[in-house]
């Protein structure tokens, strides 16, 4: 993809568009999006009919519920 700097693809005006960062060794992720405020397609204000009760987001929390748990 292209990087952005323009609204609405880079909403918060990040450089280069970055939204999320990671440790070299994967253990620590910092995001600037709230997949917490999205994770069930309901909150989306829109999403493909495919998409079922959970938005992608959800893979998220289910991921780490299994690493954790």
């Amino acid at each position: 993809g292209h990087v952005t700097e323009t609204y609405p693809a880079n909403p918060n005006g990040s450089p280069n568009g970055i939204t999320a960062v990671t440790t070299e060794n994967g253990r620590v992720t910092i995001m600037m999006p709230h997949p917490e405020r999205v994770f069930r397609t309901v909150a989306n204000s829109w999403h493909p009919e495919n998409w079922g009760e959970d938005s992608p987001w959800m893979r998220i929390f289910r991921n780490a519920r299994k690493q954790l748990g």
